[in-house]
Formats: structure tokens, C-alpha cells, sequence
């Protein structure tokens, strides 16, 4: 009988699996409960320990005994065993003389040795030199100046990001610890960092009272730590110490140029330094229309009082190009009012992160030039290597240029740096979902969800890939919690995939809008009625509507004749009212306007658009050959797409159909 078959006659596999379940489910049990009871973190230690050491102990004992109905026993040992074949003599010396059996021992000595020293492997994943600083409190009196301390968070962030060998967990993320209840070394394995500084800032009479201190999450044993009393004007001072002092404590590389990068002082005024928060307050909030005008408003007030505070020109003039981008304003005075911004902060600090990041913008979000913004975002990057904003906004133009891949590895690096940020996932999410990489974006996605069960953007992300994965009901349900006006385009496109008129009608009388739409979408809501009335077969109000939809669009596309949405969507109105060449030559003209080597993200819209218009004028042919070309190209066709839109119904029998349907099918 071999070694094996004799562990296994004696049970020593099924002793040692049973014993790693129970002391599994023994740990989690501890990490989840413990925290909440207040237990002391060195009884879960303690608890570990123990674990490990009755490892050996249960598998000497599996192998020496063995339970019968008598009780326990000691295993018998057979007079010979067959080997190869042949009986031969088993030997019956000593326990501690058997070669098996010292075997066992040694495998024994080195499970205990991996448990008990093993554990640095796990640790030294995490790098050593990685930060997250928690938002500092608040002791001031006055309450609006929260954010005054918010921006003392952000601002030694930003000074950590510019030194290159520091891993710096960015604002989003730590922004929500703010409050928090969590022990130092759980927020530590959330973020995936080594240490935390936290501290708290006191305003009052002119003068600023901060008190910092950097502590191992791993050990709780405390760094550094400092208490600053300054007058209010040496804030910026302030904040360049603390910065240094951490990088000095953390043995990070520190040249010359990395310090004054660091101490370079944002403005001569404090009171324009204020309202450059406040206008960071708003940026960071979102892009809605409302937050956007009051970051403007706030960033003007700042260089009102200091027209040379370089970083709120730059972010006034990334503020004008956000706002022709989300199709607020798209007007060329809009873009003039975010070139002159900009060139003036460029004129004043070319080499600051925070100016090449709005430059870049402006390239990007003004003119879709990707190949100056990339130039633009590198050199941010190099400026702050650590500022996770440049690293997403180079995976944003990679993106847009098709190539998914790097754009999935800087996204991943702007994650790692910023776990928590919505943003980052949700196009993170959105990338793998292009590629059809669905199930890589669930573990990022239940992280924040995990925290925020209503987080708008996640909700709105997981329903996006269960429709991809033809899981339509499921993405209707979780798309019914996001109640967000940003979220209306996916709710009226789940009801018509799921040919639910009667909810469509539901959603037309409650709502106000004049249009359903995004920066990729636009439809007016008669085009919805229309296809309501034609669902009833109420032909003449469904030709009232949509002939009110026409009028509509034809009046966008004479103010903004080089935006596809409005061709794409005056194309699938003519098609529906058997208006087909019309149609086909408004669908062709979107994808013209905005073609895939243009634009990789919205560029495949366009042609699905068209590929619909060609089904709904019977141009099956057309059809089927834009369908099989978007099937095999990022952000073209899901398996749900085709799966579900009745606009396909007239091909869905052809086999060149149900084959593209078939290789789409996910496989788990």
C-alpha cells in the first residue's frame, strides 16, 4: 500500500479538509462579529493562532486513531500490504522510526512554519510605501468650514501624488471614511494600503491649529506625529510640510524638483484660496448641469481676487470644456471662455499637474482632439504619478482611440489608486462590458455596492451588463432602484426591450421632459408616444407623434447640424413611417459625422442605429452584414441586444442571425 493510500485508509485528507472548513468559517465569523462587539483585535489574533496550531495536532491524531462505535481507537495496521503485486512484510517498528511516518512529520513542521512566518508573503503584497489619508476633522465652530478641511485632505493628497515612489489613495476613495466608525487596519485592507494619516484642523481668530499623525494600519504603532499652530496666511506652508515630513517618514525618494513641486504655493490670497475650494466641492459632486455653473461661479470668484491663481483658471476653463461636452452649452463662446482660462493658467504654471490636466481636457472634451490631451495627461502623470486622474483620463483616450486593452490597464491603476470612486469603476465596468468581459466588473462593483447599496452610477452600470448578457428583467428591476434623471434613457430602453408598452405610456404621462436623452441618445418623447400609438395600432396619433418628433429634430439638426443624435434619431423616426430612404440617408450621415475611427465608444452607436434602420426598411441584407461586422468589435452588439429588440424581428429567423446570437451567447 502506497503512502497515499494509507493517509487516505486513515482518514488523514477528510480530518484535514473537515478541520480547514471549520476553522475558515470559525475566522470569517470572527472578522465580521468582533469589530462590531468591540472584541480586542488580539483575540481574533489569538484565535488564528490557535487555529493553526491544532492543524498538526488533528492530522498526528487522524493518522494514529480512528472513530468507531466503540469510541476512538487506534488505527490497526495490517500484516503486509500489496505492492506491485506482491505481498510484502509492513513495517511494524516505532511510529517515530518509520520512514511514512517522518514524512508526515516533516509535512506537519512545515505547515505550522508557513502559517506561523508565511504570513509576511501576504503582507509584503502590499506596498510599504502606500498612504491613505483619511479626511481630516473638523473642530472648528463654524460649520461651512467643513470644507475648509476637506480641502486640507485634498491638498496634501495632491502633494503626496507628486512624489513618484508613493502609492496615494485619491480623494474620492478616503472621502468616504469621512466619519467613519471603521478601525484603521479594516479601512487599511479596504483601500489596499500600508499606512493612514489622519488628523484634525481647527479655524478660529485668524490662525490654524493642525494636529497629524501617520500610524502602520498592520501593527497601530504610531510613525509620525506633529501638532502645527500657524496664522491662517501660512496655510499653503503648512500643507507643503506635512507633505514632506510624510514622505520623509515613509523613506520616499525626494529630489530637489519633487520639493518644489510640492511647496509650490497655490495663491497669495486666502480668501480666493476658499472659493477655489468651494468650486472643488462642486467638481467633485458631478457633472450635472447645476454643479457645473456653481463651479464656474466659484472658481471666477477666485481669480476675481487673484486672476494669477493658476489652478482656478485651469479648473475654470476644464469647467467651460465640461460643459460643452455634457451638451450644457455647446456654443463657441463656450469654448473661447475655456481656451482663455486655460492659457492663462498655462501661461503662469506650464509645469503643474493640475493645468496640464484641464489642458488635456480642453483637448479632449472641446475639439475630441485624443492625440494632444494624451500628450497633455502623460505629462500631468509625470508631474503627480500618483494622482489617479491621470491615469483614467489616459485610459478615457485610449478608449476613445479602440485600444481597449490599454485603456483597461491605466483604468485599473486609476482604480487600484481610487477604489471607491464611481467614476473610475463605472468606466472601468463600462470597458470590460465593451469588450464582453462582464463577469471582471462584479467584484469592484459589489465593493462600493457593499457601502452604498444606492449608489446611482454602480446601479446603473450592473443593469447595463445584465441587459448585455440578455438578462433583461433582472437589469429592469435594478435599474427601477436608480431614480436618477440620468438613468431615464436605460429605463425607457428596458421597457421597449421587454415590449412594455403599457410602462412606457406610464413613464411619458409622469414625466416632464421634453426629450429622453444623454450625450450619445436623444429622443424626443412624442418618438416614444409614436411607438406607443403604433404598439395599439392607433396609426393617425401614432403619425401625429411622430411627425411632432421630425419637426423637433429637424429644428436640433438646423442649430447643430454635426451632432449625431439627432440624425441617428430623425432616421429612426422617417423608417417607422415607411419613410425608408430618407431614413438610410440620416442614418448614414451620423455614423459620417462621428465614424468608429473617430470615436471607438460612440462611434459603434451610430452603426447600430444604422443597422436598425436598415431592418425597419427592409433592407435585411444590410441588416445582417452590420450585425455580423458588430458583433466582433468592441462596444458593438451583446447577446442581449439582439436577443430582445424588436426592431430585429423581421431577420430574427435568418440563420446568419441566430448565428451571430448563438457566438454572443455568454458562456457562464
Amino acid at each position: 500500500m502506497s503512502f497515499f493510500e494509507e493517509l487516505k485508509r486513515r482518514k488523514v485528507f477528510r480530518v484535514a479538509a473537515t478541520y480547514a472548513v471549520v476553522a475558515w468559517i470559525l475566522m470569517q465569523i470572527g472578522e465580521v462579529t468582533f469589530p462590531a462587539l468591540n472584541i480586542p483585535e488580539w483575540v481574533m489574533s489569538t484565535l488564528v493562532v490557535v487555529l493553526l496550531a491544532g492543524f498538526p495536532i488533528a492530522v498526528i491524531f487522524a493518522w494514529i486513531f480512528d472513530k468507531t462505535p466503540q469510541g476512538y481507537i487506534k488505527t490497526d495496521v495490517p500484516d503486509t500490504e500489496n505492492i506491485g503485486g506482491m505481498k510484502v512484510q509492513v513495517d511494524d517498528r516505532p511510529f517515530y522510526l518509520q520512514k511514512r511516518n517522518i514524512l508526515l512529520a516533516l509535512g506537519v513542521i512545515a505547515g505550522i512554519l508557513m502559517g506561523t512566518y508565511g504570513g509576511d508573503t501576504f503582507k509584503s503584497s502590499v506596498d510599504e510605501k502606500s498612504i491613505a489619508v483619511l479626511p481630516f476633522d473638523n473642530y472648528s465652530t463654524a460649520e461651512e468650514d467643513q470644507y475648509f478641511s476637506d480641502g486640507m485632505t485634498e491638498v496634501i493628497i495632491a502633494n503626496l501624488a507628486k512624489v513618484k515612489d508613493l502609492k496615494v489613495i485619491s480623494r474620492t476613495s478616503v472621502m468616504e471614511y469621512k466619519n467613519t466608525t471603521k478601525k484603521l487596519k479594516e479601512i487599511a485592507k479596504e483601500l489596499g494600503v500600508a499606512h493612514i494619516l489622519e488628523g484634525s484642523i481647527q479655524r478660529a481668530n485668524g490662525r490654524v491649529r493642525v494636529v497629524g499623525q501617520l500610524i502602520d494600519a498592520d501593527t497601530d504603532e504610531h510613525i509620525w506625529a506633529e501638532t502645527y499652530d500657524k496664522r491662517e496666511s501660512d496655510i499653503f506652508e503648512l500643507q507643503s510640510d506635512v507633505a514632506i515630513e510624510i514622505a520623509n517618514a515613509l523613506k520616499s525618494e525626494l529630489t530637489d524638483e519633487i520639493k518644489d513641486r510640492i511647496s509650490e504655493k497655490l495663491t497669495e490670497s486666502t480668501i480666493a484660496y476658499e472659493y477655489y475650494l468651494k468650486g472643488n466641492m462642486f467638481d467633485n459632486a458631478g457633472h450635472s448641469p447645476e454643479n457645473l455653473r456653481s463651479a464656474i461661479a466659484e472658481y471666477e470668484r477666485a481669480i476675481s481676487i487673484d486672476p494669477n491663481f493658476a489652478e482656478a483658471q485651469a479648473q475654470l476653463g476644464k469647467m467651460h470644456a465640461h460643459m460643452s461636452w455634457y451638451r450644457v452649452d455647446i456654443s463657441d463662446d463656450r469654448l473661447n471662455m475655456s481656451k482663455n482660462a486655460i492659457d492663462k493658467a498655462m501661461e503662469i504654471k506650464p509645469n503643474n499637474a493640475t493645468v496640464r490636466m484641464a489642458h488635456g481636457t480642453y483637448f479632449y472634451h472641446a475639439f475630441r482632439d485624443y492625440g494632444k490631451a494624451l500628450a497633455e495627461y502623460t505629462i500631468a502623470r509625470d508631474l503627480a504619478p500618483s494622482s489617479s486622474s491621470s491615469h483614467f483620463y489616459i485610459a478615457m483616450i485610449y478608449r476613445r482611440l479602440g485600444d481597449f486593452e490599454k485603456s483597461i490597464e491605466a483604468n485599473e491603476k486609476a482604480v487600484e489608486m481610487d477604489p471607491l470612486s464611481t467614476l473610475m469603476v463605472q468606466n472601468l465596468g463600462q470597458t470590460y462590458n465593451a469588450v464582453r468581459r462582464y463577469s471582471d466588473a462584479y467584484p469592484m462593483m459589489d465593493r462600493i455596492l457593499s457601502i452604498n447599496p444606492n449608489e446611482t452610477n454602480i446601479l446603473w452600470l450592473k443593469a447595463i451588463l445584465l441587459s448585455s448578457k440578455g438578462e433583461l428583467e433582472m437589469a429592469r428591476k435594478i435599474s427601477e432602484k436608480n431614480k436618477s434623471l440620468s438613468n431615464l434613457v436605460n429605463r425607457f430602453n428596458y421597457d421597449y426591450l421587454a415590449r412594455d408598452y403599457a410602462s412606457i405610456e406610464l413613464r411619458l404621462l409622469n414625466t416632464s421632459i421634453k426629450a429622453v436623452s444623454n450625450i450619445w441618445t436623444y429622443y424626443p418623447v412624442e418618438y416614444y408616444y409614436g411607438i406607443v400609438y403604433s404598439n395599439k395600432n392607433e396609426k393617425a396619433k401614432a403619425k401625429k407623434y411622430y411627425n411632432s418628433t421630425e419637426s423637433h429634430l429637424k429644428s436640433q439638426i438646423n442649430s447643430y447640424p454635426d451632432d449625431p443624435r439627432f440624425h441617428s434619431a430623425i432616421g429612426l423616426t422617417y423608417a417607422r413611417q415607411g419613410k425608408y430612404d430618407e431614413a438610410i440617408k440620416f442614418g448614414l450621415k451620423a455614423t459620417k459625422i462621428l465614424p468608429i475611427n473617430k470615436d471607438a465608444v460612440f462611434g459603434p452607436i451610430y452603426e447600430k442605429y444604422l443597422a436598425s434602420i436598415y431592418s425597419l426598411s427592409g433592407e435585411y441584407d444590410k441588416a445582417l452584414e452590420k450585425i455580423e461586422y458588430l458583433s466582433v468589435i468592441p462596444n458593438g452588439f451583446h447577446y442581449g441586444d439582439l436577443l430582445n429588440n424588436p426592431e430585429f424581428d423581421s431577420i430574427r429567423n435568418e440563420p446568419r442571425f441566430q448565428r451571430v446570437l448563438n457566438n454572443l451567447k455568454p458562456q457562464s
